[in-house]
C-alpha cells in the first residue's frame, strides 16, 4: 500500500481536465481545425440563410423599369385626334360667323338685323373660336386634361341655350336642331370616353406594378 505522501498535492482529477482556454466540443484558440473538415451545421445554415448573395441584389434601374406606367398609346392617340378635330370644327364655325355675321345663318332673309344683334352675335362667334382653340390645345399638349371638362361644360350649356331659344322663340332651322343635339350629347360622351381610358390605364399600371 502506498502512503498519501506519494500522491501529488491537489485534486487527483486535475490530471484529466483539458487545457485552459478550451472546452470539450469547441476547439480553442490554440487548436486548429483539421484540413478538409466541414464547418458546423449551424454555421453553414446561417451562411445560407443570412448571407446576402449577388443574385439577390436588384438593380435600381430594373426597379424603375418595372414600375414605369404603361399607357395605351393607341387609345389616347385616337382620343386626342378626336378632341383636335372637334376644336377645328368649332373654331371654323366661329371664324365663319365672325366674318359673315348673322347673314351666314340660314333663314335670315326676313330683314336686316339690328347693329346690336350683329355686335352680340359676332362676339359669341369669337367665343366659339376660343372654345375651339381650347379643344385643339388640350388635344395637342394634353397637359391640361382637366380643362377638357370645363370646355365640354361650356359647349353643353350652349346646347341648353338652344333648347331655351326653341322653347321661347319657336322652332329654329333644322340645322340648329342638329347642332343642339350634338352640343348636348357629344360633350357628355367625350367625358365618359376620357374617364374610361383613364380608368383602364390605371388598372393596367396596377397589374404591371404587381407583375
Amino acid at each position: 500500500m502506498s502512503s498519501p505522501e506519494n500522491h501529488p498535492a491537489g485534486n487527483p482529477q486535475d490530471s484529466t481536465r483539458p487545457a485552459s482556454g478550451t472546452t470539450p466540443g469547441n476547439p480553442g484558440a490554440g487548436q486548429s481545425r483539421p484540413a478538409g473538415a466541414q464547418p458546423p451545421a449551424s454555421t453553414a445554415a446561417q451562411t445560407k440563410a443570412g448571407a446576402p448573395t449577388s443574385s439577390a441584389k436588384t438593380s435600381p434601374k430594373a426597379g424603375k423599369k418595372a414600375d414605369k406606367p404603361k399607357s395605351p398609346k393607341g387609345e389616347w392617340g385616337v382620343f386626342r385626334t378626336v378632341v383636335v378635330l372637334v376644336g377645328l370644327v368649332l373654331a371654323g364655325f366661329g371664324a365663319y360667323y365672325l366674318i359673315t355675321g348673322t347673314s351666314g345663318l340660314p333663314d335670315t332673309d326676313i330683314g336686316t338685323p339690328s347693329p346690336t344683334l350683329e355686335s352680340q352675335f359676332r362676339f359669341f362667334a369669337a367665343m366659339m373660336v376660343g372654345v375651339g382653340a381650347a379643344f385643339i390645345t388640350i388635344g395637342v399638349k394634353f397637359q391640361w386634361a382637366n380643362m377638357l371638362w370645363m370646355v365640354c361644360l361650356m359647349v353643353f350649356i350652349g346646347g341648353i341655350g338652344r333648347v331655351l331659344s326653341w322653347a321661347f322663340s319657336g322652332t329654329p332651322h333644322y340645322l340648329m336642331i342638329i347642332l343642339m343635339v350634338i352640343e348636348l350629347a357629344f360633350p357628355a360622351a367625350l367625358l365618359v370616353w376620357h374617364r374610361y381610358i383613364a380608368k383602364t390605364t390605371e388598372i393596367r399600371n396596377e397589374y404591371a406594378a404587381r407583375g
